[in-house]
């Protein structure tokens, strides 16, 4: 009979700010080092603050959207650095994902920092929406924003956030 013994190496990477996060995955060691540069990130995607990347917010998919696990947490910031580090090639058509990532890193510290379910409605129907945080002071801002994104083949009367009108417009026959 042989006998073989290995030794066995396993290099963890773990968080100076949040030390209960830690990984094997190299990948994720990079995600690691940005956010304990930007601790803010970690506040944003672990609390439910902002609408747009927090706890449950629809940008993330499956378990990773609600859960508390380590691994959760670090495809969260995995997801919002990607964003603001710009990894989609140049695509004009996410720029507002880019956008509405790098608001609410600027923002959320910012008094009166919220976020809301942006709509737009035209006679009959609410067309485009999208998740979007604000703050009282931004809200035109964002609104201004959401407008450029929004589709342009509707005729729009009124923007909402959570169902409430934050924009109206006047109709065809007033112009």
């Amino acid at each position: 009979m042989k006998i073989h013994e290995q030794t066995v190496v396993r290099r963890t990477f773990a968080s100076e700010v949040r030390t209960d996060i830690t990984t094997n995955d190299p990948d994720l060691a990079r995600v690691i080092s940005w956010a304990d540069d930007n601790p803010v990130a970690w506040e944003i995607v672990t609390r439910k603050r902002s609408k747009a990347f927090g706890v449950g917010s629809s940008v993330y998919i499956g378990w990773a959207q609600r859960s508390q696990a380590p691994e959760a947490i670090l495809q969260r910031l995995r997801t919002f650095m990607e964003l603001l580090e710009d990894q989609s090639n140049g695509h004009p058509g996410n720029a507002i994902f880019r956008w509405r990532a790098k608001f609410t890193f600027e923002h959320y510290r910012d008094r009166g920092f919220t976020g809301g379910f942006f709509q737009q409605h035209d006679e009959r129907y609410p067309r485009s929406c999208l998740v979007l945080d604000y703050t009282p002071e931004t809200l035109e801002q964002v609104i201004d924003r959401f407008c450029s994104w929004m589709d342009p083949y509707y005729r729009v009367v009124r923007i909402t956030a959570d169902g409430a009108t934050v924009r109206e417009f006047q109709p065809a026959s007033a112009k």
